[in-house]
């Protein structure tokens, strides 16, 4: 194999290792079991939430979340 052939090889295996080290490491994947997981709110949490009225769910607009609050899966009302 020619010096050029194993630099360019070199090269891609680096490139590859890069880019699932950057797309493995930069993004914070988190999965969660609905059946048993609860988590805890932390700081500057806004989003959208679903509030029960009347018989049925309404989605809010975006509303700050209190640190330190709970949220999982609860019984369907």
């Amino acid at each position: 194999m020619t010096q050029l052939k194993m630099y360019k090889r070199l090269q891609m295996f680096v490139s590859v290792g890069m880019l699932g080290f950057l797309t493995s490491c930069a993004t914070r994947t988190l999965v969660l079991d609905p059946r048993i997981d609860v988590v805890r709110i932390g700081p500057n949490v806004v989003g959208r939430v679903y509030i029960y009225s009347d018989g049925k769910w309404i989605l809010t607009d975006k509303i700050k979340l209190p640190e330190g609050w709970y949220a999982g899966p609860g019984p369907t009302p």
